[in-house]
């Protein structure tokens, strides 16, 4: 079974080939085609990717299909075919001789007789010790995952391919006959993907254990260990008419919406003054109500696109052939787009840190590289929500200083370094394997984004994402 695809490059030719698993040895490598152009190569390959885990293409990628098939010479064009039909149908034909089979009995095999020597990690880490006789920090993260099987059959055959082994018959119910839920186990506890079957949900919440505070590591904790991972999100945004009443019990009842903080007490303005002198403190800048609620209007409104982008990319690369559709994601420097579901969530959460600064009544001080880019956006951002203002917005004081977002880009930045990596020296020349032309400076690097600023006090490693 095909599982991914991808490129060998050499000097005066580029070399397409296919990862392959089968059932009873080790996965192997084969060539598809050969072409003399690197970037061909490098989207076909990904093309057969996403054919292989999908089992089809869609409209869009049809189109980039025919146009990579039309700029291959005629014999590598028929092999790109020929592997796309392949791909889609999950199957790759193989000589049995290409595929090498594991002998029955393998010299090269550790023999299984003796006492074997412990692995360092259980002299270092004893399985029974207890939180308090553990000499370091020990930190417990629960994950949420959930998978949507859309065709059983392929997803239990992938499974199969890469070394799953269903239970036994005598070990399964009616209710799964086939051990489906196995076979999704095998692939969560490595990749996440099979061809069959979609990631719908990744969430996890991860604490640090301390003694002092009564805890303990899972085998001997004296109490269950509960994880709450919040109601539906999806829930709470369905709008219904239809709430629930005596006449209609079965209609879910209306979520009350959050009430909007009081700006106008949180950034109360100071008394007016008209001497228009340069040194006059009463004159001087100021933050006001008005520019506040817009601009915690924006902040909210990219926290909930990130978050469901977030969700619905999982850990798919953001593309060009894209165009926009991630309304958020899309719009980070192109350095970001590889970047996996946690690290778009924790970018998701620092909206909201930073709309908590507001309801707090604090101005948004960024704490990390993450923070200043996405208090850049909702600057941006804020002034288009003015149009849709409400009574409550209306009836907040009006300020000479209402709307100055220009001046709030000038104090709440200690710099604006994080936006060079929109310079085109960073995505120019940047090849599928989300290279970049220049190197990019280790502060701005995406992997750092969340690395707090030593003179900025630190957030809370206990906070929750909102969803």
């Amino acid at each position: 079974m095909p599982r991914t695809f991808f490129c060998e490059h050499a000097t005066s030719k580029s070399r397409v080939l296919v990862l392959l698993a089968h059932a009873n040895g080790p996965a192997c490598v084969q060539a598809v085609f050969t072409c003399r152009d690197a970037h061909v190569a490098q989207h076909a390959a990904r093309l057969l990717s996403s054919a292989a885990l999908d089992g089809a293409l869609t409209e869009r990628q049809e189109i980039t299909a025919h146009k990579i098939a039309t700029a291959l010479p005629d014999a590598p064009a028929a092999s790109f075919r020929q592997a796309l039909e392949r791909a889609r149908a999950g199957v790759w034909p193989s000589a049995a001789l290409a595929l090498f089979s594991w002998p029955p009995v393998d010299p090269f095999e550790e023999p299984t007789g003796g006492d074997p020597e412990l692995p360092v990690s259980a002299t270092r880490s004893p399985k029974d010790a207890r939180l308090a006789d553990l000499p370091g920090p020990v930190v417990r993260v629960v994950q949420l995952r959930e998978f949507h099987v859309y065709d059983q059959a392929k997803v239990l055959a992938a499974a199969a391919a890469d070394g799953w082994e269903p239970m036994p018959d005598e070990e399964l119910g009616k209710d799964d006959p086939h051990d489906l839920v196995g076979a999704v186990m095998f692939a969560a506890e490595t990749t996440g993907e099979l061809p069959g079957m979609d990631w719908l949900t990744d969430a996890q919440e991860g604490r640090l254990l301390l003694p002092a505070r009564g805890d303990d590591v899972a085998d001997w904790s004296t109490d269950p260990i509960r994880i709450n991972f919040g109601a539906g999100w999806r829930l709470e945004q369905a709008a219904t008419p239809s709430a629930a009443s005596p006449r209609n019990p079965a209609a879910p009842a209306t979520v009350p919406e959050e009430p909007q903080p009081d700006f106008a007490s949180l950034f109360a303005l100071p008394a007016a003054c008209d001497c228009e002198e340069e040194d006059c403190q009463k004159c001087h800048w100021t933050f006001t109500p008005r520019t506040a609620d817009l601009l915690f209007s924006a902040l909210d409104e990219l926290a909930e696109a990130a978050y469901d982008d977030a969700a619905e990319l999982g850990e798919r690369p953001v593309t060009k052939d894209d165009d926009g559709a991630w309304g958020f994601f899309s719009r980070l420097p192109q350095v970001t787009w590889r970047q996996n579901m946690q690290w778009r969530r924790n970018l998701a959460r620092a909206c909201d840190d930073l709309a908590g600064d507001l309801q707090r009544g604090a101005w948004p001080r960024p704490s990390c590289a993450a923070e200043e880019m996405v208090l850049h956006l909702a600057l941006g951002d804020a002034p288009a929500h003015l149009e849709d203002g409400d009574s409550a917005h209306a009836a907040l004081p009006k300020h000479l200083d209402d709307y100055d977002f220009d001046a709030c880009s000038d104090v709440f930045f200690q710099d604006h370094d994080v936006l060079w990596l929109y310079d085109s020296k960073y995505v120019e020349g940047a090849d599928e394997a989300g290279g970049v032309a220049s190197p990019v400076p280790p502060a701005l690097h995406p992997d750092n984004w969340f690395e707090d600023f030593l003179n900025v006090p630190r957030r809370s490693a206990e906070r929750s994402h909102r969803r």
